[in-house]
């Protein structure tokens, strides 16, 4: 939550709790759902002293593609003048898709328009021309999983101000505008799906998100450990490390049993093994989808890491070996005055969306907004969904 005093952001708090309810990034249980926001909710309420009856939330989940999509129209003014009437038929010649039943588009992300063979026009109306054009990323979701969101927020009487896709609000507050037009891939590694995006021409080109995150390392840890999902928690984001070659072979670990009434000792180095494997996996999963994008031989951003995964030691030079692309880790800076607390690319999608909703209101405010992002045209088709 924050304030928003003209040009200026003040954050109030983040609070975060365990979230049930979710596998993979798709809600399976829509009560335990509604009930980690309420906890969410009521957590920051009493941190701030500030009720909440509305949000925009962020989405993720396999099911989540991107359509890239070209359309053209003849300008109807006699005069030639674009009219905002104009750039919707051509928005609207653009979502004309053919999807499969389940499937619906979310979000239509207006890359560019093309007024008589010129390109990179970023709002055509007003301007003079016979012939428009609109290049457009179309994000395309399962219609079920986007109802059983809005069901949840529902539950709590919780009004939904708007979705926007995760991958689109972590950029907003960790890739420069420089990464994101030369081209750049961000990569967020959550708790169960990791999201892979590439970003280019300051927009998102394409997307796609793997049934795997940190969760799975954890759950390694568990098992190989024979501890519960706790200590393993514990352990991998004390002592953790993404390589053995950066573990302590001499550093003994105590680990708790299953019932944690008893101890065994571990080496680091073994716990780094452990966890290797599953990075390793990870890696390859990544790779393989940059490859499929065709776009590695052109990201002199490099990759961007972010999401409570990418907090685990030595991940991104792990990345970095295998791939020979540059990783980063991507934290929340384009938000200034950020207190080193909630500094961490855990919290990189909530502040990306405290960015994008302090920005829309000063254009409804009417003030010159402050922050520029690769979300700034985006047109929603959500009324649909809910009826």
């Amino acid at each position: 939550m924050a304030e928003v005093h003209g040009q200026d952001i003040h954050l109030l708090g983040i609070t975060q709790v365990p979230s049930f309810g979710l596998r993979k990034g798709s809600i399976i249980d829509i009560e335990s759902t509604a009930k980690s926001i309420d906890n969410s909710l009521n957590e920051l309420e009493r941190l701030t002293g500030i009720e909440v009856y509305s949000a925009l939330i962020g989405f993720s989940g396999v099911s989540i593609s991107i359509v890239n999509n070209h359309a053209v129209i003849a300008v109807a003014n006699p005069t030639y003048e674009i009219t905002l009437e104009d750039k919707e038929r051509v928005l609207n010649s653009a979502r004309n898709l053919s999807l499969p039943l389940d499937k619906a588009i979310i979000q239509i992300i207006e890359r560019q328009y093309i007024v008589d063979s010129y390109d990179g026009v970023k709002d055509p109306v007003g301007m003079v021309g016979s012939r428009l054009e609109a290049e457009v990323s179309i994000v395309v979701g399962a219609i079920a999983a986007i109802q059983n969101l809005q069901r949840s927020a529902n539950k709590i009487n919780l009004h939904v101000n708007g979705l926007m896709y995760n991958a689109l609000l972590g950029a907003e507050s960790v890739l420069s505008p420089a990464e994101t037009e030369m081209g750049v891939a961000l990569v967020d590694i959550g708790g169960g799906t990791t999201e892979v995006s590439y970003f280019e021409e300051g927009s998102i080109i394409h997307t796609s998100v793997l049934p795997v995150g940190g969760e799975y390392i954890t759950k390694d840890l568990a098992i190989v450990l024979r501890t519960s999902m706790e200590e393993a928690k514990r352990v991998k984001e004390k002592h953790g490390v993404a390589s053995p070659d950066k573990a302590r072979s001499d550093l003994m670990i105590n680990v708790h049993n299953i019932q944690g009434k008893s101890a065994q000792q571990v080496s680091q180095q073994v716990i780094a093994e452990i966890i290797s494997a599953r990075v390793l996996e990870i890696t390859e999963l990544i790779y393989a989808e940059l490859k499929q994008f065709g776009c590695l031989n052109r990201m002199p951003g490099g990759i961007v890491l972010t999401g409570g995964a990418a907090e685990l030691a030595g991940l991104a030079d792990a990345m970095e070996e295998y791939s020979s692309i540059p990783v980063r880790i991507g934290l929340p800076e384009n938000m200034k005055g950020l207190p080193t607390d909630f500094n961490r690319p855990q919290n990189a999608v909530v502040l990306g969306g405290v960015l994008y909703s302090a920005r829309q209101a000063a254009i409804k405010s009417g003030d010159s907004p402050r922050f520029i992002g690769v979300i700034d045209r985006i047109t929603y088709w959500l009324k649909d969904l809910f009826r």
